[in-house]
């Protein structure tokens, strides 16, 4: 009898979880990962972050580090919303240098400081805890601009103007959305 009051129990239990993974309910589109590869023009780095901001400054250009992680649904939906329009990757590889920073990484990343640590560890230190988060450098490695969350095509273009215009040294970013319509923002 306990031996059947156990396979019951074990019945119950498993029942939900067959159910719900039935092919089209909506519970297998959660089990599905979101996983968004970052576009192929993304530079790859040693990760020393004073190289890269050295080298895109040569070029003209400034360093943009994209913290993410695996799964992020508003990763995917910033990548493909805003790199899959022409326009805004152009504008993007023109004047910026990206990185891919894994929020929850290993690899090993010497920030701006020359201190070496986690990507894990330096997302916390550059407080990018929410992704996506994009920071922007300015040319001696300070951040010119934080940008956190999902930004549309429209506020991420405008994200650019403003890096691209080294307005941080104008008034902060909150600002000059307001002035554009974009109303309040998280960012700096």
């Amino acid at each position: 009898m306990p031996k059947i009051v156990a396979l019951l129990c074990l019945i119950v239990a498993l029942a939900p979880q067959a159910v719900a993974a039935r092919p089209g309910s909506p519970a297998t589109a959660r089990l599905v990962p979101i996983h968004s590869e970052t576009p192929a023009w993304f530079k790859e780095s040693f990760l020393d972050l004073r190289d890269d901001v050295a080298e895109a400054a040569r070029g003209g250009r400034r360093l943009m580090l994209y913290f993410h992680q695996e799964g992020c649904p508003y990763c995917a939906k910033f990548l493909k919303e805003n790199f899959d329009q022409p326009d805004v990757a152009n504008k993007t590889r023109r004047h910026f240098d990206v990185v891919a920073i894994d929020t929850l990484g290993a690899r090993e990343v010497t920030g701006t400081d020359g201190r070496t640590v986690t990507e894990k560890e330096y997302a916390k230190v550059m407080n990018a805890a929410a992704t996506p988060t994009l920071i922007v450098f300015d040319e001696g490695g300070g951040v010119a601009l934080r940008l956190v969350g999902y930004a549309s095509p429209r506020k991420f273009d405008l994200a650019m103007d403003y890096a691209i215009g080294r307005l941080e040294k104008v008034r902060p970013f909150a600002d000059y959305l307001a002035a554009r319509g974009q109303g309040e923002s998280k960012s700096r």
